[in-house]
């Protein structure tokens, strides 16, 4: 308690001057905060569902330090936020997954967008001019949208940034989705953006992470899009050891910020994503900066949720240009929203909150598994 009322204290005393604060010379290079943090407040709701200050021999974990931080943001988004945005995979839903109707997370969504948020998926899953391959990811969101025949005005507030910043779709009349025009959206930076330098920055990376799968004996395949490169298990039931991605994305980040054939001025985003590696042109700060610009909603008013904010993940460059909470999994994203709708005051905000389930939905295959381990731990 002593110590997170102490950071608290430490993040006020920033924000009032951030260039000679103690926490700037204790942190050179500390990302900025658009938010003061209730950390105490933070704590003592964690604290209510785990028992973190009553514990004598067992330290707080990085995991629970983590949690009351998120909490302390997204209990300072009330009144402030206009605009939410999700990594997808591992975010919004299980890797390689998709939206289904059952999802609680799809009646999260649909609450925030009636209550005048834009929602944006901010994904490093780039399908250029294949809208239909971005609408299948969010079936369930679009299928409950045409069941209840959500408002223009309300399915509007809905975007998608693929391939990190590269790509922008929406939802059009009948509950479908389409991409936006580029000259509608990008930014400057992204404008001056020449084809054969990023041509030669995809090659050199495609090159090397051929050599650096090959030095780990990786059996991978390798797919090369207009704005990205990577590579994946060649068998779908394979699971590459994380170290051996985290070190092909180092491997990657360095060389293509030190090779001297590396174009300039093209910036790009090399990524462990859990199960694979990719380099992406562009990076999802630069994606959320121009859909701000776009949308008209200031970084203040911006939280990005996501689930790989290490630095080899692809969801750190937001902390620059939004709020971010870092999540491991859906149902993390889950507890938040529901702590925020609960906080958002109204009636129906509060009555979503508590609709979450809080368990397994009877019938499913997790919950006869949970009564298996609970019928043999009983026994």
């Amino acid at each position: 308690r002593d110590a997170m009322s102490k950071t608290e204290h430490l993040i006020d005393e920033h924000m009032k001057n951030p260039n000679g604060s103690e926490l700037s010379r204790k942190c050179p290079g500390v990302a900025p905060f658009f938010t003061r943090l209730p950390l105490i407040r933070a704590l003592d709701f964690f604290g209510s569902r785990v028992s973190v200050e009553e514990r004598q021999y067992v330290p707080p974990t990085f995991s629970e330090v983590r949690q009351i931080f998120n909490i302390a943001q997204v209990y300072e988004m009330r009144g402030t936020i206009k605009m939410l945005t999700f990594d997808a995979d591992d975010t919004l839903y299980e890797h390689g997954m998709d939206l289904e109707t059952g999802d609680w997370i799809v009646e999260a969504l649909l609450q925030l967008l009636h209550s005048g948020i834009f929602v944006a998926v901010v994904t490093a899953a780039g399908y250029p001019g294949k809208p239909d391959r971005y609408a299948a990811r969010f079936k369930g969101l679009l299928q409950k949208m045409k069941e209840r025949q959500t408002s223009k005005e309300v399915y509007e507030r809905f975007y998608c940034v693929g391939g990190e910043c590269n790509y922008l779709f929406r939802i059009k009349e009948g509950y479908t989705m389409e991409q936006v025009p580029l000259e509608q959206w990008q930014s400057e930076l992204m404008r001056s953006w020449r084809t054969e330098d990023i041509d030669r920055l995809l090659t050199l990376a495609d090159e090397n992470l051929r050599a650096a799968c090959a030095r780990h004996r990786l059996d991978v395949q390798f797919l090369r899009k207009e704005r990205a490169v990577g590579c994946y298990p060649t068998q779908a039931g394979v699971r590459i050891a994380y170290e051996t991605l985290e070190d092909v994305a180092l491997t990657l980040q360095d060389l293509l910020q030190t090779h001297p054939e590396a174009p300039k001025g093209i910036p790009f985003c090399a990524f462990n994503g859990n199960r694979d590696v990719w380099v992406d042109i562009g990076d999802k700060r630069i994606g959320i900066e121009a859909l701000q610009q776009f949308l008209g909603v200031e970084q203040s008013q911006t939280c990005h949720l996501g689930d790989r904010f290490t630095s080899t993940g692809n969801d750190s460059r937001a902390r620059s240009v939004a709020m971010t909470v870092w999540v491991t999994n859906p149902l993390e994203t889950e507890q938040y929203l529901e702590i925020f709708l609960s906080e958002l005051g109204t009636e129906d905000a509060k009555a979503c909150a508590a609709s979450r389930p809080t368990g397994p939905r009877q019938g499913t295959v997790e919950w006869e598994k949970a009564q298996v381990v609970q019928k043999n731990t009983a026994s």
